[in-house]
């Protein structure tokens, strides 16, 4: 049993099912399984066979989902890929996974044309659109051309299914291989848990290429019989008109959208049909949830996770009490447990390593057995994330292990930091990291992006500080900047600040002054 083979059955129970909703285009049940059994057919014309690979890279558009799953009928293996990538990245992933096919938008043609051209393994470029340049081929006539391939390579629930490359973690993306049986027991606790339905109409603004698109949005719905409403590009305006306009009822989506959401100045902001939101990707304060919930009068879930682990490995619960600063508890079927550097595990309320267990792992890092023994142990996957369980189990998420400054014999944590620099009324967004310095051994430097039409220097910034934290984690740099590097789903990528040159310190008397 796999996600394929469930979506069959669906289909031929509800044939009539809206399956997905795109602007005007309502595609059926029915209509999506034929459009993948063709898609599958016209791959195994380029010569796609059982464990190939084929890359995806494509904007949240019907065509994303049906190339997912075809490439599971051929027995291959689907790369999703981050459209935001650079050429570079996508060359790298195209080689790194050894990819055969490439499958993309007319849009991305600037990237994705000589990243194919300079690919050392990916032999066919098929494209979404009108425009189609000599040597590579439409997709859409593909699939016209194509009669439905009535037999589906069978897979094993070991096979590999997906490999979904990770963000921000190292300086070269690790491709997380993922198996059919471990993206099936994904969905199956998404819709376990959240109570998904065929009545259920989930929006897709988050993009299908994470794999929080793909398991809570995608592969839960379509194995509930569910219905996806597909937004390719984010507007505050366009994601509440489209929830009102197709009665959408779960949303899931990264700190960034929701702080968007809160500040957009929308007439009406009735969603009524809106049951809950899922909160992803980095930190959404209390306030911020009280601000959203209190506007839309909806529900917020507040979740962790990562690539590796497929991705959810906590949230809140929708029968459990809720604590708005924890990431909720172990979803269903998996294990956590905070442990220190020795691997001894820490009792309740004492910050370490989470370190998490379930039968959604990964099976390791494409091509990288090194790298995948380092983070695998005996069936434990270390996340290299720092925090604490409460009594009540609630998991609370601190920092990334490789950003905890160690100043003095003292160590700091980022995110409180961030934290007291956020409530300045002129600072909007700030990242604060590590960097060397001979007495301490690491100081504390903050880049700031400071909100529209708001001034400030470093030195008054300085004098904020230290009224509010004590004298040894109060930023020894600061440093404005317009923007944060992120990832296409908001996570701060901050080893892309480390590279950064070095600026003139705080002037010390502002931070050491009583």
């Amino acid at each position: 049993m796999n996600l394929l083979s469930q979506l069959e059955k669906l289909t031929q129970r509800m044939p009539s099912q809206e399956a997905m909703v795109f602007n005007d285009v309502h595609i059926t049940y029915s209509q999506f399984s034929e459009s993948i059994l063709r898609l599958a057919n016209g791959l195994k014309r380029f010569g796609i066979k059982k464990g190939d690979r084929i890359a995806v890279m494509l904007p949240n558009v019907p065509h994303f989902c049906m190339s997912y799953y075809a490439a599971f009928a051929c027995g291959a293996v689907a790369v999703p890929m981050n459209f935001m990538n650079s050429v570079d990245e996508i060359i790298h992933q195209l080689n790194d996974s050894e990819a055969q096919l490439f499958i993309t938008w007319q849009g991305f043609l600037k990237q994705s044309m000589p990243a194919f051209s300079a690919s050392q393994t990916c032999k066919h470029l098929l494209i979404l659109g009108e425009h189609i340049p000599k040597g590579t081929y439409s997709l859409t006539h593909l699939m016209a051309e194509s009669q439905p391939d009535n037999q589906p390579h069978d897979v094993t629930p070991s096979d590999t299914a997906v490999i979904n490359y990770t963000s921000g973690i190292a300086d070269v993306p690790l491709g997380a291989e993922l198996t059919h049986q471990a993206l099936l027991n994904n969905a199956m606790t998404c819709r376990e848990m959240f109570l998904i339905t065929s009545d259920e109409i989930s929006l897709a603004v988050l993009p299908l290429f994470h794999p929080l698109g793909q398991t809570l949005v995608m592969n839960a719905s379509f194995i509930s019989g569910g219905k996806v409403v597909l937004l390719a590009r984010f507007s505050a305006e366009n994601l509440i008109s489209t929830i009102q306009q197709n009665a959408v009822t779960l949303m899931a989506a990264v700190p960034n959208m929701y702080r968007a959401l809160i500040d957009a100045e929308i007439e009406n902001t009735d969603v009524p049909s809106l049951k809950y939101c899922m909160s992803y990707g980095g930190h959404l304060s209390a306030e911020m949830i009280q601000e959203f919930e209190k506007k839309y009068n909806t529900y917020v879930l507040k979740a962790y996770g990562l690539t590796e682990a497929g991705p959810l490995v906590s949230s809140t619960r929708i029968d459990r009490d809720r604590k708005p600063e924890s990431n909720g508890l172990p979803i269903v079927g998996t294990e956590v447990q905070i442990r220190d550097e020795n691997g001894t595990i820490l009792r309740p309320n004492t910050s370490g390593e989470i370190c998490v267990r379930n039968q959604s792992l990964m099976s390791g890092y494409h091509n990288q057995p090194e790298e995948t023994k380092r983070r695998l142990m005996d069936g434990w996957l270390l996340t290299g994330d720092i925090g604490f369980l409460d009594l009540d189990h609630y998991l609370y998420v601190q920092e990334r292990k490789e950003d905890i400054i160690k100043k003095g014999g003292f160590s700091i944590f980022p995110s409180e930091v961030e934290r007291h620099l956020l409530e300045h009324p002129a600072v909007e967004e700030v990242a604060v990291i590590a960097v060397p310095d001979k007495v301490q051994d690491s100081e504390v430097k903050a880049f700031v992006v400071l909100k529209e039409k708001k001034t400030l220097t470093s030195d008054e910034l300085a004098d904020y500080c230290r009224n509010v934290l004590p004298v040894y984690k109060c930023p020894k740099y600061i440093e404005f900047i317009s923007s944060l590097p992120k990832s296409a789903t908001g996570r701060m990528l901050k080893r892309f600040l480390r590279n950064k040159p070095q600026a003139s310190p705080v002037q010390k008397d502002k931070i050491m002054k009583k």
